[in-house]
């Protein structure tokens, strides 16, 4: 393992250890893949093509109506949720959580995680 993947795989990590979250991934803003610790049970490849897609809506649709940057995508589904933010210009932050999670902590650990990774890529 190269040392930037370690560098990126202990945000994932320290996210990993917070309740209710399911894994987080690192890729790129054309969806391919940097770092995750997805699971076994979880299409990593997936994840990042459904990541960056739905970050590109969420930032196309905020440039149409005049909306500013976008800080965070979510979406909120009956088994879970997809979390996802900007980390620096090339990288995205997506953390996949149970439906019933502490938002406000994913959100402190999410910020720390985004910088960690930013300093990185």
């Amino acid at each position: 393992m190269s040392s930037k993947e370690e560098k990126l795989n202990e945000p994932l990590d320290d996210l990993d250890s917070v309740q209710g979250i399911k894994g987080a991934a690192v890729v790129r803003r054309d969806g391919l893949l940097i770092a995750s610790n997805l699971g076994q049970d979880i299409d990593d490849d997936q994840v990042g093509a459904m990541t960056a897609s739905t970050v590109g809506s969420g930032e196309t649709a905020s440039e149409a109506l005049n909306m500013g940057d976008v800080d965070e995508v979510s979406i909120e589904a009956e088994n879970g949720k997809l979390i996802a933010t900007g980390a620096g210009d090339e990288g995205i932050l997506a953390i996949l959580t149970k439906s019933d999670v502490n938002m406000g902590l994913v959100k402190v650990e999410m910020k720390d995680a985004t910088q960690k990774i930013k300093k990185v890529l």
